[in-house]
């Protein structure tokens, strides 16, 4: 047990200072239990293990929650007084319960060895503990009956350590870590706003981009933070205890790690009683800016005063290695030193393309924010950077365009675009030239003009987008009855139109001829939709958008004005798109294409010498990290291979794999830590797409899970009776195969023995069955063979 365990700790969010506790007296524990009282024939067999473990080991100082001294106590600090006290943990992992993963997350993050614990017989909370994923690498203890726990358990706290020894360097340049929840509410939209408001640097971990947080992203993620925001759902809402239960995890790892913690609750509702003081609610949108700002301006007394200093540097050469975030939009600065120029980068930073079309995954925001990077210190230029949550689109879909017809639409929308355009832009103006414009009487008179146009709204436009849009969005939704009534287009806009729109316009051009031209990048439209399944409305967004940068564009030029815009779009946004479009040529594409491997090791061999400052060739540089080679092949076409061919994926793969290899105190990764992060990567990838199918139609949702335990080639008979044997009606067998097809769960076999995948043909599944006939293979992809426990 270390010792500095039992010394107070100097900053507790808990009591918000110093701890106030005394640690005089504490009577030490080898082993500690920790379980629920429910159910009660569970917990029963918890404690008859645990006075048997007591009996068969007398020299064991052996303790469960019922031996806390609470009456009159806080029950936090006893909880935190006996972790701190104890030798192992040993922790109920049977049923989702939110105090349990808080207790978890707290020991973990007070380096304490855990073994969790579950009865195998329980079923209860199965399904959303394979969703949430995060305690998977730990490995559970399980037991059916107390004498099997207590004949098991010696054993286990004999060999019992440290999951994750790893010490973290502070992350200084972005010291904000924000848990999201998958649901963008309009409280996160208020809580993403407040922070960027800020000027805070800030990292998140977002569920809709990455279904499951694995264990070791969870302690880089805290360990390196200052503060850590927690965004919890309302109980009614779809995945809420799957996203509460990994804001509990995460809250106690805060906390236990000395950061300044922020947990904010949507909705009025009970909280668990180990960290309910430290819960914030809110039942209005705009109640968050006044409960997150003692947060934040924490965060920035603490970096003037420096006690944010750095830890202790990686132990070896294998911890320097770093290969950056899953996610671009938490390393927007690291970016910088390693981003890849490719040429589908170097056609959008041209102005060659007006869309960037991919999967999650694929390097859109990298682009976007590649893009950016490159005009965002230029005075000459204006960056207009547009990341909407789709939350808002999805409420003016479903409360006000699905009631309008098909003209009324197009007239809303290309309106209501044309105003945030240029509205945005004359924000973005007022926020980056106000220490220029005064330098030119002429432009200073305009400036100050564009100020005063936009006149009561200039709070609102102060704002973050996300927070500008909402409020654009409920403004039409309080007009529904009026907009319905309408058929003019003048009539329309004069209800969207706040300001003075031609004045606005007018001056917006005669301002720009100080600068050398516009970039407008907008990104993030299609997140909340559904794959494959988007709606006719959901297109109208989309083309009203590029029918409005058009216009724009127009205006822009008749005054010499270099007006670019690029959209960023999913693929099989795209696809439906382009069935909605008679002039297919109009607005060019770039599609994000990830099929060369030499293409991947350049991404790689980028980060590896940026994170190690070793400047050698990437065989080199991947053997003095990687072992060479794994079952015949290169273990880095070994570890592609088992990937969707997405930039992202191959990142994740690649840290599971150092994670494993460190956590198992091995200097270099080899083989077995290899197989054991495919394990892991696998399940990563099976929640993933049980997500996805979900959202598409619930009756897909299961479908991957009939392949556990079958081949991992059949014909297409064999492939439409698994179908059938999943329940999926004769009417749906093409659509389900067609999706199974799309997302790369299947794929086939050419006539050579090559395996196929839609990736290869741009997600065109219909090209793809071009080359199928009765007698060709299906293929299950690599990625899900691991997880399932195929066979050839």
């Amino acid at each position: 047990m270390a010792s500095e365990l039992l010394v107070p700790p100097q900053f507790c969010q808990y009591s918000a200072g110093a701890c106030n506790q005394t640690f005089d007296g504490i009577s030490r524990a080898d082993v500690f239990f920790f379980y629920s009282s429910k159910p009660d024939v569970i917990a029963d067999t918890i404690e008859e293990a645990a006075k048997l473990l007591r009996t068969r080991n007398s020299s064991w100082n052996v303790k469960t929650w019922r031996d806390l001294p609470i009456n009159g106590q806080l029950i936090f600090c006893e909880i935190c007084k006996a972790q701190r006290s104890t030798r192992v943990a040993v922790v109920d992992v049977t049923t989702m319960n939110f105090n349990l993963l808080f207790e978890l997350g707290f020991a973990l993050g007070l380096g304490i060895p855990v073994i969790p614990i579950r009865d195998t017989t329980c079923t209860l909370d199965s399904a959303e503990f394979e969703a949430l994923g995060l305690i998977d690498t730990l490995g559970y203890l399980d037991f059916q009956n107390a004498e099997e726990l207590a004949q098991k358990l010696p054993a286990a706290i004999a060999s019992a350590a440290i999951p994750i020894a790893t010490q973290y360097t502070p992350n200084s340049s972005s010291p904000l870590f924000l848990l999201r929840s998958p649901i963008a509410t309009n409280g996160l939209v208020k809580v993403l706003s407040a922070i960027k408001k800020s000027s805070l640097r800030f990292r998140s971990y977002d569920p809709k981009e990455q279904p499951r947080l694995s264990l070791q992203d969870a302690f880089r993620q805290v360990k390196t933070s200052m503060g850590v925001c927690v965004y919890l759902l309302a109980d009614f809402r779809k995945g809420a205890t799957v996203s509460n239960a990994r804001g509990a995890f995460v809250a106690g790892l805060a906390l236990s790690s000395g950061a300044y913690v922020c947990v904010l609750q949507e909705g009025q509702h009970q909280q668990p009683i180990d960290y309910r003081d430290v819960v914030q609610s809110h039942t209005d949108g705009e109640q968050v800016q006044h409960l997150i700002t003692p947060f934040i301006k924490s965060i920035y007394e603490a970096i003037q005063s420096t006690r944010f200093v750095p830890i202790t540097l990686p132990l070896n050469a294998l911890e320097t290695l770093d290969l950056g975030d899953v996610a671009a939009e938490n390393e927007i600065n690291s970016l910088k030193s390693y981003f890849l120029p490719t040429a589908q980068y170097n056609d959008v930073k041209r102005g060659h393309a007006r869309l960037v079309v991919g999967r999650k995954g694929a390097g859109k925001t990298a682009i976007f924010y590649g893009v950016r990077s490159a005009y965002w210190s230029s005075t000459k230029h204006i960056v207009l950077d547009l990341k909407p949550e789709g939350h808002q689109f999805l409420t003016l879909r479903e409360h006000l365009l699905n009631s309008l017809s098909q003209g009324v639409q197009e007239h809303v929308l290309t309106a209501f675009w044309n105003y945030l355009l240029l509205v945005e832009l004359a924000a973005k103006v007022i926020e980056t030239d106000s220490r220029i414009a005064n330098k030119h009487y002429e432009r200073f008179e305009l400036y100050d003009r564009l100020v005063q146009i936009l006149g009561p709204e200039i709070d609102a436009e102060q704002g973050d987008f996300s927070e500008r849009l909402l409020l654009l969005v409920e403004r039409l939704l309080a007009r529904k009855v009026e907009i319905e009534g309408f058929t003019g287009t003048s009539e329309i806009s004069r209800l969207i139109y706040e300001t003075d729109i031609r004045g606005l316009q007018e001056t917006l051009q005669a301002y720009m001829k100080f600068k050398d031209g516009i970039f407008i990048l907008i990104d993030n439209l299609d997140k909340s939709w559904p794959v494959n399944a988007a709606t006719d409305a959901d297109m109208m967004i989309i083309r009203s958008l590029m029918e409005a940068t058009r216009k724009l564009q127009r205006q822009l030029a008749k005054n010499d004005i270099d007006c670019r815009a690029v959209v960023f779009i999913r693929n099989d946004i795209y696809e439906h798109l382009l069935g909605q479009i008679p002039d297919k040529g109009k607005d060019t594409a770039i599609l994000l294409d990830w099929n060369d491997e030499e293409a991947f090791k350049l991404l790689i061999h980028r980060r590896m010498m940026a994170s190690t400052k070793i400047e050698e060739s990437f065989e080199n540089m991947w053997s003095l990290f990687f072992e060479a080679y794994i079952r015949g092949e290169h273990s880095f076409s070994y570890i592609l291979g088992r990937t969707m061919m997405r930039p992202r994926d191959l990142l994740s793969f690649l840290r599971l794999c150092i994670n494993t290899a460190v956590n198992r105190g091995n200097t270099k990764v080899n083989e077995a830590d290899i197989l054991q992060a495919e394990k892991q990567y696998s399940e990563d990838q099976l929640q993933a797409i049980f997500d996805e199918l979900r959202d598409i139609n619930s009756e897909f949702a299961d479908i991957p899970y009939g392949f556990i335990g079958s081949s991992f080639t059949f014909d297409q008979s064999c492939l439409r009776e698994k179908l059938i044997e999943m329940k999926v009606t004769d009417d749906k067998l093409d659509e389900a195969m067609n999706i199974l097809l799309w997302f790369g769960f299947i794929g086939i076999m050419d006539r050579s023995g090559e395996e196929k995948y839609s990736y290869m043909y741009q997600y065109g599944v219909k090209r793809m069955l071009r080359e199928a006939n009765d007698t060709t293979q299906f293929i299950i992809h690599p990625a899900f063979r691991s997880v399932l426990q195929c066979s050839h």
